[in-house]
C-alpha cells in the first residue's frame, strides 16, 4: 500500500513537472520570436512592403441600399520590417477598422451616433506558403499566393454594414470617421512588451472623413 501511495504521488509530481516544462517552453519560444524580430528590424530595409509608413486610407464612400447604409474604401497596406519579420514567424496580425458616427450640430458639439469596429486577421501558412486573410466579423476568409496579393484583397472594402438608416433623423448631417490600425492587443506576450518600445509596430493610419446626408 505504501508502495502504491509513493508511485501515486511521484507520477503526479512528474506530471505536474513535464506541464511547468510546457508552460517554460512556449515562453522561450514566444522570447525567441520576438528576439528575432528585434534582429530583422536592425536589418536594412529590403522589401517593397517594409517603408514602415503608416497605413493610407485613399478613398471611401457610403451608400444607402435597402435601408442600409454600406461603406466601400480602398486602403494601402504598407508592413514594416518587424511586421514582416513577426508574420514570417508565424505570427497572427490583427487589423482593425474603426468608425465614428456623428451627427452634425450648427450650434452645439456634434453628437456622437455610433463607433463601430471592423477586425482581420493576416497570416502566412508555411507548409502550404500561402497568405491567409480572415474577417473576424464575418468569418469570411481567403487565401493568396503572395503578401501582395493578400494586402490588396484585405485593403478593398466592398458594401461594409455601418448602419440602418432608420437610426437615423432623415434630412440632418452626419460625419464618418473611418481609421485602421495594427492591434497591439491581439500580439503574443514577449512581443507585445517588445511592440510597447518599437515604432514597427505602431502602425496606423489617419482618420479619413466624410459626410453622410441622412
Amino acid at each position: 500500500m505504501h508502495g502504491s501511495v509513493t508511485s501515486d504521488r511521484q507520477r503526479g509530481l512528474t506530471a505536474l513537472f513535464r506541464g511547468r516544462l510546457c508552460r517554460v517552453d512556449r515562453w522561450v519560444n514566444g522570447c525567441i520570436c520576438a528576439v528575432c524580430i528585434l534582429i530583422a528590424s536592425l536589418a536594412p530595409l529590403g522589401v517593397v512592403y517594409s517603408k514602415g509608413q503608416p497605413f493610407e486610407i485613399r478613398s471611401a464612400e457610403s451608400r444607402l441600399y435597402q435601408g442600409v447604409w454600406y461603406v466601400s474604401a480602398l486602403i494601402d497596406f504598407r508592413l514594416s520590417d518587424e511586421a514582416l519579420a513577426a508574420l514570417d514567424s508565424g505570427v497572427v496580425l490583427t487589423f482593425e477598422l474603426q468608425f465614428e458616427l456623428d451627427r452634425i450640430r450648427r450650434y452645439w458639439m456634434d453628437k456622437n451616433i455610433a463607433t463601430l469596429e471592423q477586425s482581420f486577421e493576416l497570416s502566412y501558412q508555411p507548409l502550404s506558403e500561402r497568405y491567409v486573410v480572415r474577417n473576424l466579423n464575418s468569418g469570411k476568409q481567403g487565401s493568396f499566393a503572395t503578401l501582395f496579393s493578400a494586402l490588396n484583397s484585405m485593403g478593398r472594402i466592398d458594401d461594409l454594414p455601418l448602419i440602418d438608416a432608420s437610426l437615423l433623423d432623415a434630412g440632418e448631417q452626419y460625419e464618418i470617421s473611418m481609421r485602421v490600425v495594427l492591434d497591439q492587443n491581439t500580439l503574443p506576450g514577449p512581443l507585445r512588451l517588445l511592440a510597447f518600445w518599437s515604432s514597427g509596430f505602431r502602425l496606423e493610419s489617419d482618420w479619413y472623413v466624410w459626410i453622410l446626408n441622412a
